[in-house]
């Protein structure tokens, strides 16, 4: 909601994380390392507020393809509660028999799990329709080793360094 306050308009918050997102989109050609761990990080950050904004994250980050898997990576040992447990993905795979790939996360790190599968077809421990501590860390463990070896030139993403 937009407010006239004098000379100034006042934005409230949603309003401003949505512009900002825009605006990083925009710059989608040509991204330094800094904007794309900044437009990943509102990205994922997104994904807890509503369901609706989850949603719109998801797809966002899947847009932005291969280049942004080492920074998605980064986000694994995140465990927050996504704000809705129903995501989906439009099932590309020639042998699929549905449209799209259903899953239940239970929190930030299963939905981005899930979204790498889809991004890069890897796979490690099954936590996209929830999952222990345990195995979560695991995962992590395992997405983090791959992708330094997918992408060296990028390693120090991948663990969010």
């Amino acid at each position: 909601m937009q407010m006239i306050k004098g000379n100034r308009m006042a934005i409230d918050r949603s309003s401003w994380c949505v512009m900002a997102v825009l605006v990083l989109s925009s710059c989608a050609t040509g991204r330094t390392d800094e904007s794309m761990e900044i437009h990943v990080s509102l990205l994922v950050d997104s994904a807890t507020r509503s369901p609706r904004s989850q949603m719109k994250a998801m797809e966002a980050l899947e847009h932005m393809g291969e280049p942004a898997v080492p920074y998605i990576v980064a986000h694994l040992g995140d465990m927050r509660p996504v704000a809705s447990r129903t995501i989906a993905f439009a099932n590309t795979s020639p042998q699929s028999f549905e449209a799209f790939r259903h899953y239940k996360s239970e929190t930030v790190h299963d939905a981005l799990s899930a979204l790498l599968n889809q991004m890069t077809g890897q796979g490690f421990e099954s936590v996209s329709n929830g999952a222990t501590s345990a195995q979560r860390l695991q995962n992590v463990r395992k997405w983090v080793r791959w992708c330094k070896q997918a992408y060296p030139d990028h390693a120090k993403h991948c663990e969010g360094g």
